[in-house]
């Protein structure tokens, strides 16, 4: 459970993301104004977002509560790594989470809006009203990793039945996989057998959700996924291999050093925002 201002206010040693903890009002410098990429991409896709067409089916391409919510997710992440990394608090630490759930489930529920034709209004309340579930459940347990893991999942087994819709098998294994390898390598001496025990309710979701996705009527969206997809895919991948080794104690890690391997991955992180917002508006509803 996550504790309000607790001891770690006062803790003045290397973080569990490398930096060392300053005497100011900012703990952590580097780690934390590297959070700004995040609101700029955010705050940029919100002012780009007037140039956008009223009218027209609603999506990431049109000024719609799709696009909007989009570009506050972004800023979500921002603003609570922001204040983790700036105040080494409780609260800091659950705003984080809280952020980074808010836009890993935002494709997962636009998908879904595109798959089952929600409208706006249908988007906007199961959206938020999961994200109020998410954040009771970061707040009284330590499930992020389940979470953050099992919504990549669902978002990869999404994008592929866009073309191997009628192959099920295609749509869990690739997700599983992928997730297997982030889980190994982030998990230094874990075992795949330590990845089905720890996310076991996980692969179930993804068994039942290719299922599910094989079942529904056809899918009849198109996107390009070259460039922005696989660019916004490399540049996480690349943010989670620099991830491990620059926390605490990592190879990477310095804590005296202005330049931090975890504010790098905040900037990744942030062109991978970019790239998947560019992805969206490549779609082509043929319904």
């Amino acid at each position: 459970m996550y504790i309000l201002n607790d001891s770690s206010w006062s803790n003045t040693s290397a973080s569990g993301y490398c930096e060392k903890i300053r005497e100011s009002w900012i703990r952590e410098p580097t780690n934390t104004i590297s959070n700004l990429a995040f609101v700029f991409v955010g705050m940029y896709i919100l002012w780009l977002a007037q140039y956008d067409p009223i009218k027209g089916k609603p999506s990431l391409s049109t000024r719609s509560w799709f696009l909007i919510l989009y570009g506050i997710s972004c800023v979500a992440v921002g603003m609570g790594s922001f204040a983790m990394h700036g105040f080494n608090t409780g609260w800091g630490g659950w705003l984080d989470v809280t952020g980074m759930m808010m836009y890993i489930s935002m494709p997962v529920f636009y998908n879904f809006s595109r798959f089952l034709r929600w409208s706006e209004k249908e988007f906007v309340s199961y959206y938020l009203g999961a994200n109020v579930i998410f954040a009771l459940l970061l707040w009284q347990y330590s499930l992020l990793t389940f979470l953050w893991g099992a919504l990549i999942g669902i978002w990869l087994s999404q994008e592929l039945a866009l073309k191997y819709q009628k192959q099920p098998h295609v749509i869990f294994l690739f997700p599983t996989l992928i997730i297997l390898g982030l889980f190994l390598y982030t998990s230094p001496g874990s075992t795949p057998i330590d990845f089905i025990l720890s996310e076991f309710e996980a692969i179930l979701l993804w068994a039942a959700l290719a299922f599910f996705l094989y079942k529904i009527e056809d899918i009849k969206l198109e996107r390009t996924h070259t460039p922005y997809f696989w660019v916004g895919f490399a540049s996480y991948f690349l943010a989670t291999i620099i991830w491990q080794p620059s926390k605490t104690d990592g190879v990477l890690c310095n804590p005296d050093s202005l330049i931090q391997g975890h504010a790098l991955w905040h900037i990744l992180g942030a062109v991978s925002m970019w790239c998947f917002y560019k992805y969206f508006r490549t779609e082509v509803d043929t319904y």
